[in-house]
């Protein structure tokens, strides 16, 4: 039985291993480019346009690394996804990126499991966010999180990967609250691109009108849930 525990947590820190080692070595052989081209957008456009209809591949695969490693702000990269391919296109392939790397963090997750995963996320806000997740208002509740702007919002799939929830009914919600945000931020990318200035501003004031919507709800839902629901934001 001893044996048998050993090999699945060996198998595990290989898994663990080779992720961390995928995704330093991307970071180690593009980072320094994206940092160096980060003020000039229109050479990273330049760049995915160049190859064509796989560099729609290439853009998805960022959407989903972003995800995955967490700490770093999505809303940049649908800004990015706005300004490169407009917001039609800029939009669907935001969505698909985002939900190919919560999919993968949510599996990911279950399969090293609970003891795994607390030794790097703290305990408590693990406990929290699983019994948020499994209250009885809980998919209310993770939907009005997701539509909350600026609320980073992906470490929430790593810890739902640690739930009995079933999958198919967070990814069908948490899909959906990702929509008006998405579409918000890829709209200012592609009005940057097109120096569309009051295009910009009617996004931006439909940014605070849709915070400030989620902020009212927010409070409404507050006062019908656990109080330990809103000690995690």
């Amino acid at each position: 039985m001893k044996t048998e525990f050993d090999q699945k947590n060996i198998v595990k820190f290989i898994v663990l291993v080779c992720t961390g080692v995928l995704l330093m070595t991307i970071a180690w052989n593009y980072g320094p480019w994206i940092i160096e081209n980060a003020k000039q957008p229109e050479k990273i456009r330049d760049y995915l346009l160049s190859f064509g209809n796989f560099g729609f591949l290439i853009y998805v695969l960022i959407q989903a690394l972003h995800v995955l490693v967490v700490v770093i702000p999505g809303d940049l990269f649908n800004i990015c996804g706005g300004y490169i391919y407009g917001t039609p296109i800029g939009f669907v392939l935001s969505i698909v990126g985002i939900m190919l790397g919560s999919i993968t963090a949510f599996y990911l997750s279950r399969f090293l499991g609970y003891d795994f995963i607390a030794k790097f996320v703290e305990k408590e806000k693990i406990d929290k966010i699983s019994k948020m997740i499994n209250s009885t208002q809980g998919m209310i509740g993770t939907f009005i999180i997701c539509l909350i702007p600026f609320i980073p919002k992906d470490l929430m799939m790593y810890i739902a990967g640690l739930t009995p929830i079933k999958p198919s009914r967070l990814f069908i919600i948490y899909g959906i609250s990702r929509i008006p945000g998405t579409i918000i931020w890829v709209s200012v990318g592609a009005n940057m691109y097109s120096k569309d200035t009051f295009g910009i501003a009617i996004t931006l004031v439909g940014l605070i009108v849709f915070a400030s919507l989620t902020y009212i709800l927010r409070k409404i839902y507050k006062r019908k849930s656990e109080e330990f629901f809103w000690s995690i934001i």
